[in-house]
């Protein structure tokens, strides 16, 4: 049994190689993955060991270390060690459960990387823009969602705590759906999309409409400097552990996403006061008369 509990929040630079993977182009996704892999192998390598490890010429290595925002290897280097990651467990989406044969170790290894995935959210958490899409939710009264494939699963638990409020939400999964609610929606209106990767397509195509007819645009995803996140007026981003080919779409970035919206939803409720109370008593009346 693993006696060290979930691990604290990642480093900035950790953070931001994974928030930019869906933006990486091959060789960039080779270095990033050799990194999160191997962070023990990397601090301290020179760049020509660098490169050759992780199979790409110097001057890859160069503009990838640029990439993230470092003005040299060097600086790269000191970021690594200053993360001081050789003292912590990776956690790395499922990886390696399909060698594990013990159910517990199995178990424990899928919690704590959802656990780890809410670390890092927070420690990432833009609070100025849930403050302000709680907001404009209250001004509103009314939410549009665009999502589809799982990320309906986030938009439905919002819907959810959002109707205990009286506040009319509506999701459209599907495209036809969003193309006619993105046609008709005016200024004040607030629509969210909401994709894990920040590239379904139809989401994005409806969300262009809806920005044109003057809507207010939210963004929740797993990845910064997205399409999504073009379109957008205000985005909120989660960590994400999935840089794993195994267990494929692990729930850590839909987990964190739903937190993320909870915390809108309080801020929602907090605002309301005895509206909201008033809500929550009709509600839970409504609901106790369906128990047996």
């Amino acid at each position: 049994m693993n006696e060290k509990g979930p691990v604290s929040a990642n480093s900035e630079i950790i953070l931001n190689i994974k928030s930019q993977m869906q933006q990486m182009n091959p060789a960039q996704t080779r270095i990033a993955r050799y990194i999160l892999e191997n962070p023990d192998r990397v601090e301290g390598l020179s760049i020509g060991n660098f490169a050759k490890e992780s199979k790409v010429s110097e001057a890859t290595i160069s503009r990838f270390v640029k990439f993230l925002g470092c003005a040299n290897y060097r600086e790269f280097q000191a970021e690594m060690v200053k993360s001081n990651i050789l003292n912590h467990e990776r956690i790395r989406g499922y990886a390696g459960v399909d060698n594990m044969n013990d159910v517990y170790q199995i178990s424990q290894k899928i919690f704590d990387t959802n656990i780890q995935c809410l670390v890092d959210t927070l420690s990432i958490l833009d609070c100025k823009a849930i403050e302000k899409i709680a907001d404009l939710i209250v001004k509103s009264r009314q939410l549009w969602i665009f999502a589809q494939g799982r990320s309906v699963v986030t938009a439905g638990s919002l819907k959810h705590r959002l109707h205990r409020l009286g506040i009319s939400c509506t999701i459209y999964s599907d495209s036809h759906e969003q193309a006619m609610a993105a046609s008709l929606m005016k200024k004040g209106d607030v629509v969210m999309g909401i994709s894990t990767y920040g590239k379904s397509r139809t989401v994005l195509k409806n969300l262009r409409i809806a920005s044109s007819r003057h809507a207010t645009v939210i963004g929740v995803s797993g990845y910064r400097g997205t399409p999504l996140e073009e379109i957008c007026d205000i985005m909120l981003v989660s960590s994400s552990n999935e840089e794993t080919s195994f267990g494929f779409e692990p729930s850590c970035a839909t987990v964190a996403q739903m937190v993320m919206l909870d915390c809108v939803y309080i801020l929602i409720t907090n605002s309301m006061k005895e509206e909201a109370n008033e809500c929550f008593r009709l509600t839970c009346e409504a609901i106790e008369s369906e128990r047996e």
